[in-house]
């Protein structure tokens, strides 16, 4: 059952009509019950593997105050996690041949979102920063709560359990925020990311050389922004939903494209899980290697490295997206090493932010391309200065699509807010919502069809 569909809209509807009717226990247990229900629709033996993680970690999770039961539950969601990586990776094949069944089964959509979760609350739990769950019920709607399950936001247990543990009121405010989130995030997807990945060659990745420098430059902007409305799409529509049940995720993107500096950035794209990365594998390994007393060179270069690699192997074990990891470290390097400007300028912010945009997109070609070869292909065929057109490239649409991407990421920006749309006078909403509607009639249809969101791959 995909997010975009009638039989979603359905399950949402009647998942709201129950919920308000339920106090809040029997509300949790309502959702719990939804969020394994459409879970199985993907395959039920995703829903067993769900709940085989959740029991393994509400047990030990009780006993991880002592490090061998850490150890041992940080093994086992690690093992479990790099199994699935290297299993959907190219080395599947070779790892699991002519074992269809079994290769299914342990490759669920979601698991790398929920697996970090129960990772960060054993942690936490440890830490003493979070409290262990005492119903199983509510432990089990934190790693498996359907608006989240497939590609997040990656929740923090301290803040998620709190959540679900006191009454939710939905006032009307509330369900206007969430409904204008639900219609923001379909714009994103359908408006703007599956239209833009319509027109994306099937080929330009994997077999650049048949495209020119002018036209793999092109394609390049599009996949970039298609990748972003696409993720930035799901989060709104996700958090729109949930705010509908009066339970407020984690925020995604924060207008990435304006920022200034690299490490900026990481603080906007994906920005759940480049906290998590932050907080359990950057800052653990500094204060490891200062704890060491180790030269000032290794603990600036070998924590973002790791924590960057990390980030590209837990994208997909495949070498080119590695690689863009590596790119990724070695960049937050360079700005930590040499240092970056904090320019208060705008102009100069403008510039710094054309800069950070223009090598972030680069640096996507591994990511992008099917093969490191195809994408050192691709990012030297840009250099080519070769600018003539051999395939269809319709530029009023795409520049159209940019400009209303980054136009929603102005409107945030300038009012602070993700659903910007509420503090619009009553008949720029009014406008707005006509606007928003005719948009969806005219780019949708059933015949058509919606693209898989892209991070339920991950």
């Amino acid at each position: 059952m995909q997010i975009i569909s009638v039989q979603f809209l359905a399950l949402s509807i009647i998942t709201l009509a129950v919920y308000y009717l339920l106090a809040r226990k029997a509300q949790n247990i309502w959702l719990l019950l939804v969020s394994y229900f459409f879970y199985a629709t993907f395959g039920r033996q995703y829903a067993l593997v769900l709940f085989a993680v959740t029991i393994i970690n509400f047990f030990i999770g009780r006993l991880v105050t002592s490090r061998a039961w850490l150890a041992l539950g940080i093994g086992l969601n690690l093992s479990s996690f790099l199994a699935l990586k290297l299993l959907s990776g190219p080395y599947g094949p070779r790892l699991l041949p002519n074992s269809v069944d079994v290769l299914t089964l342990l490759l669920p959509i979601g698991f790398s979102f929920y697996i970090l979760q129960a990772i960060s609350y054993l942690v936490d739990v440890h830490n003493k920063t979070a409290e262990p769950s005492d119903s199983l019920v509510d432990f089990a709607l934190y790693l498996g709560y359907f608006p989240k399950l497939l590609s997040g936001p990656i929740e923090r247990s301290a803040d998620f359990l709190s959540k679900l543990q006191t009454s939710r009121h939905v006032d009307a405010s509330t369900l206007a925020r969430g409904l204008g989130l639900i219609l923001l995030g379909l714009v994103r997807k359908v408006i703007l990311s599956d239209r833009l990945s319509s027109f994306l060659p099937p080929t330009v990745f994997s077999e650049p050389s048949a495209f020119s420098a002018l036209e793999k430059l092109i394609w390049l902007l599009v996949f970039t922004f298609s990748l972003y409305n696409d993720f930035a799409g799901y989060t709104s529509i996700v958090r729109g939903l949930s705010a509908l049940m009066g339970i407020e995720l984690s925020p995604n993107f924060r207008q990435p494209f304006f920022a200034n500096s690299f490490s900026d950035f990481w603080t906007r794209w994906h920005i759940s899980l480049s906290f998590w990365l932050r907080d359990y594998i950057f800052f653990p390994a500094r204060r490891w290697l200062m704890q060491k007393r180790s030269p000032r060179q290794l603990a600036v270069i070998l924590p973002p490295l790791i924590t960057m690699f990390a980030s590209g192997f837990w994208h997909g074990a495949y070498v080119s997206v590695m690689v863009w990891g590596g790119l990724q470290g070695l960049l937050l390097i360079a700005e930590q090493w040499f240092g970056s400007s904090h320019q208060t300028s705008r102009i100069r912010n403008v510039f710094s932010a054309l800069a950070v945009f223009s090598i972030f997109t680069l640096t996507l070609i591994p990511f992008a391309a099917s093969s490191l070869r195809a994408a050192i292909e691709y990012f030297t065929g840009l250099f080519a200065f070769t600018a003539q057109i051999t395939s269809y490239i319709p530029l009023p649409d795409l520049m159209a699509a940019g400009i209303i991407s980054l136009w929603i990421d102005w409107q945030e920006s300038r009012h602070a807010a993700d659903a910007f749309f509420m503090k619009w006078t009553p008949s720029a909403q009014a406008w707005g919502l006509v606007g928003v509607l005719w948009l969806l009639i005219l780019f949708f249809s059933p015949q058509m069809g919606v693209v898989t969101f892209v991070y339920q791959g991950f």
